[in-house]
This record gives structure tokens, sequence and C-alpha cells, in this order.
């Protein structure tokens, strides 16, 4: 075969890469379904990115290690660094990949992505970070791949060989000199799991722990993160950040505005399509305060993202204050619609 692509499915989140990436795989499959409507209920975010000069970070929380590692039953993952793909020489990099396709392997490759010319970050500073191919065609010596393009957009599409080579001899470049850790490459196979009905024991420990701001995850082999926020204390810390942003706080580290709305309504998104699910299976009664509860939810974060890249285009003090309005308004209507929620999955 000259020519393979694996199947992908639009991922339902991409605040970050490594849902996109995953999820992508196993939303290509119906039984998967009930898995992901067992998860993404938690949130965490850093607390102290003003006093340790850490980075403003918020996103979904399933536990450690992250996705990429071994964090998702559907998906056999074999995991390498570059010192054991140090023997391949840089123009056997391609057909090893390709290789890897052809046999059910979905590809997650840590490169240079500045080496790539639809990223943002072309030709700008070495941009360490993961790229995912699904294909390849050996004829055109292109890799059929997913990523954010250079307008922000996650999306799939093409890149040379070539263009895939100098991001990966740039990588071995910046690890070389010590200028990057090494983050590991991955090779996912999708792999058809056991039966995985819905887990209502599972939903209603997660909605437990978002209420009371804590989680009880991995606490066997992780001591919990005294840095990191979880559940509706995060929007404590979101205000705190954004009141940061609004005052030009020069302690802020890497900032990235807009992901955090984003997430944030990609969560209430995922909350409420549960709810819709849960109904539409029979496993809670139909309740009009929680169906409309979070949809409106969804639907003032969604507009409070939008509504913050348009400041970002033509600056918006006002942003600030619609900010803090919605965060306390999510802050105080949330809990009554989640306690909700537990009480039917309860009966």
């Amino acid at each position: 075969m000259n020519a393979v692509q694996l199947p992908l499915q639009d991922p339902p989140l991409k605040g970050f890469l490594r849902w996109a990436y995953t999820l992508s795989i196993t939303s290509a499959h119906e039984e998967t379904i009930p898995w992901y409507y067992s998860n993404f209920i938690q949130l965490s975010c850093t607390k102290r990115f003003l006093t340790d000069g850490r980075q403003y970070f918020l996103d979904f929380f399933r536990g450690k290690p992250n996705e990429l590692n071994f964090n998702n039953p559907f998906l056999l993952t074999c995991s390498v660094n570059y010192t054991i793909m140090e023997s391949l020489v840089l123009d056997d990099w391609p057909q090893f990949i390709a290789n890897q396709i052809r046999s059910g392997y979905y590809c997650v490759v840590f490169l240079d992505e500045s080496r790539l010319s639809p990223a943002a970050s072309y030709r700008q500073e070495p941009f360490p970070h993961h790229l995912f191919l699904y294909g390849f065609d050996e004829d055109t010596r292109v890799f059929d791949v997913s990523m954010f393009d250079r307008t922000g957009v996650y999306r799939n599409m093409q890149i040379s060989f070539q263009e895939f080579q100098d991001a990966v001899q740039s990588m071995r470049h910046l690890l070389q000199e010590k200028i990057t850790a090494d983050h590991h490459t991955y090779f996912y196979k999708y792999e058809p799991h056991s039966p995985y009905p819905f887990d209502k024991t599972a939903v209603i420990d997660q909605l437990q722990d978002y209420l009371h701001g804590e989680t009880h995850l991995n606490r066997i082999n992780y001591n919990p993160d005294e840095g990191e926020a979880f559940g509706i204390k995060v929007y404590d810390y979101m205000q705190m950040y954004y009141d940061a942003v609004e005052h030009g706080d020069t302690r802020l580290r890497s900032r990235n505005d807009v992901r955090h709305l984003h997430v944030l309504w990609e969560h209430k998104k995922m909350m409420s399509e549960r709810i819709e699910y849960l109904v539409e299976q029979g496993l809670i009664s139909y309740d009009e305060e929680l169906v409309k509860g979070y949809k409106d939810l969804t639907q003032r974060a969604l507009k409070l993202r939008d509504q913050y890249i348009r400041h970002e285009i033509r600056e918006d003090r006002e942003i600030f204050a619609r900010l803090r309005l919605r965060f306390d308004q999510f802050r105080d209507e949330e809990p009554v619609l989640l306690q909700k929620l537990i009480t039917l999955l309860e009966s």
C-alpha cells in the first residue's frame, strides 16, 4: 500500500492536544461513548502562578499521568524517547513512521513545530511540540496530520516528508544542546475494550469531588499537588488570573488568555451533552431546570470566550467586568445544578 489513512473523527475536546489526539481516535468507535460520558467532569488549575513563576494552566483532570501516558483504556500505547531512536538515521524516519501507520498505529511525534509551514510558530523560535500523524502517501511523500494551524484552528492537513525530517532534526539538536527536555514519542493502536457500560458510581464520585473542590484520584501512587485547585475552586483562580491580566501584572508568564475561556466553555458543553446523553439512555429522568440550566451556562461561557477574542482584536476594557460577573454567576449556579444531577443519578 502506497497510501494509508487510519480512521479518525473530529474530536469533541480540543483545548489541549492530549484530548484532541486521543479522542479523535476513540470517538470514531461507538463502544467508547459510555466511557467518554463517564469521564471528563473534573477541572484543575494552577494556584501559585503569581508567586512561583508558574504558568497559569486550566484543564480537564483525569488523574496522573496525563492522557498521553497510558491513560485511555481503548488505546494500546508504546512510548519511546530520542535516546532509543538515536540509531535511526534521519532519512529513515519517514519510512519508519509510515510502517507504524501501516501496522495500525497512530503516531504522536515530539518534534520542533517551528519547522512546519502550517504552524503559527513557523520560522520563529523553536517550539517543541507533539504532532499527530494518522496517514501517509509514499508517492507524493506527505503525511496526513492533525494540528493547530497558523490561525489557531485545529484541523487535518498534510505536511511533506522533508518538513517532517527537518522538524525531527531540529528537535535532535535542541535535545543535544539541552535546550529542552524529551517529552517522548507515542504510538497508539485502537484496541476494542471489553464492554464498558456507563459508570454511574464513578460519575457521582467525580461530581462530588468537583463540588468540594478536591480530588482523591491516584492518591495511592501520587501525593496531592498543593499547587493545584480543583472543581468549583478554579473560579477563584481564574478571577485572580484575569485580574492580573487587567492590571498588567508582570509576574504572569506565558499568557494564553483565550485558551482558559475555551476550556471553560468545553467543560460546560461537555456537561450539557452528558446530561442529554443520560436522559436519552434513560439513566436519569428529564429535568427541565437541569437541562436548560446547563445549556444556559454553556451559551454564556461560549459568548464570554468570543467576547474575549474580540477584545484581543480591538481592546474592550469592559470585558474584565463581564468576566467577574460570569465567574460569580457560575460559582453560584453550578453547584445547584450539579447537586440536582447527583440526586437524579442516586435515585
